[in-house]
């Protein structure tokens, strides 16, 4: 096999799994072509990084001096144990950087320490549904088009380029009236990028979220 294009391949396996994992579950999909190889690349050469690492640790032999002293020829069979392991080890360094990403350690730090007052690249929509506070846990959604509001606790959400998706469980609808229209199950929501206004009636240590027309079936726990 061409040295190049297996050095290429041996680099991108892991590479490209993380990379499609990132761009699901941490950017929504919001990277360009560009950015999403070089991502690619670099959580590629990351996973082999720490793969030589944990192989020093445990005193194994990593072929990487066979690797480099290869002309122009290539055998992969050379590297099955390490691509082999470079899958999982992709994979579970994705997860940890999922995790890292979405709770925003490092910037969370930051902050702590005072060196910013940013939360990073996210628009305001990803940070606050990552939030772990208890307040952004129950939301009223405001159709002022159709004068309709929907409320109810978040399953989940997403976003997109033009639009913000969002799933209620336990879902209340009320007119313009203030007075109840449906309630249901779940709830799925697709607004407009340009048009949102959502309300979060939590305060702490308030018994219930909404007290005005379900206090009761509002409360949870």
């Amino acid at each position: 096999m061409d040295f190049v294009v297996a050095q290429l391949a041996l680099v991108f396996l892991p590479g490209i799994i993380w990379a499609n994992l990132d761009s699901k579950y941490v950017t929504g999909g919001q990277s360009n072509q560009f950015n999403t190889v070089l991502k690619a690349f670099s959580f590629g050469l990351l996973t082999y990084g720490v793969l030589y690492l944990i192989y020093s640790l445990l005193g194994y032999d990593f072929s990487d001096e066979s690797f480099s002293s290869a002309d122009k020829t290539l055998d992969i069979t050379m590297f099955i144990d390490e691509i082999l392991w470079s899958v999982p080890l992709a994979i579970g360094l994705a997860i940890f950087w999922m995790f890292f990403q979405n709770y925003r350690i490092f910037m969370r730090f930051l902050q702590w320490i005072g060196a910013t007052k940013r939360f990073g690249d996210q628009d305001v929509w990803t940070f606050t549904f990552n939030s772990n506070q208890p307040h952004v846990e129950y939301v009223n959604v405001r159709n002022t088009d159709i004068g309709v509001t929907y409320s109810g606790w978040v399953n989940s959400f997403s976003e997109k380029e033009e639009i913000r998706e969002i799933l209620l469980e336990d879902a209340y609808i009320y007119g313009e009236d203030g007075k109840e229209l449906a309630r249901v199950p779940h709830l799925y929501l697709s607004l407009p990028k340009s048009n949102i206004w959502l309300e979060f009636p939590y305060t702490e240590n308030e018994e219930f979220y909404d007290g005005d027309e379900h206090s009761e079936e509002g409360a949870r726990g």
